[in-house]
């Protein structure tokens, strides 16, 4: 929890891929700020891609890969800029799904 807290304040980017059965993979994602860690994972203040105020991010330090770009372009018109962290995250119908 101690090493995680360093990160509070800092801007992350999520892509969320769920893999579906039927071959259609559904695509979304958000981005916002580390508002605090729990030991359920990290709180994040939305700033937008989704309508929540909050989204909670797993309890994995290694699930935060440092930034790459200085800009994200997030859907066709919003770019994201000063992103510390991009956050890549895969679900599925089923675990064969995975496979």
């Amino acid at each position: 929890m101690e090493l995680a807290s360093r990160e509070i304040g800092k801007r992350v980017i999520v892509s969320i891929r769920f893999v579906r059965t039927d071959g259609q993979d559904e695509y979304s994602g958000f981005w916002g700020v580390i508002n605090s860690v729990h030991e359920e994972g990290f709180l994040i203040e939305v700033e937008g891609g989704t309508n929540e105020e909050f989204e909670m991010l797993p309890p994995d330090m290694e699930i935060l890969v440092a930034a790459e770009h200085e800009v994200y372009e997030f859907g066709d018109d919003q770019l994201v800029e000063n992103v510390d962290y991009e956050v890549h995250l895969v679900g599925a119908d089923d675990i064969e799904s995975l496979q």
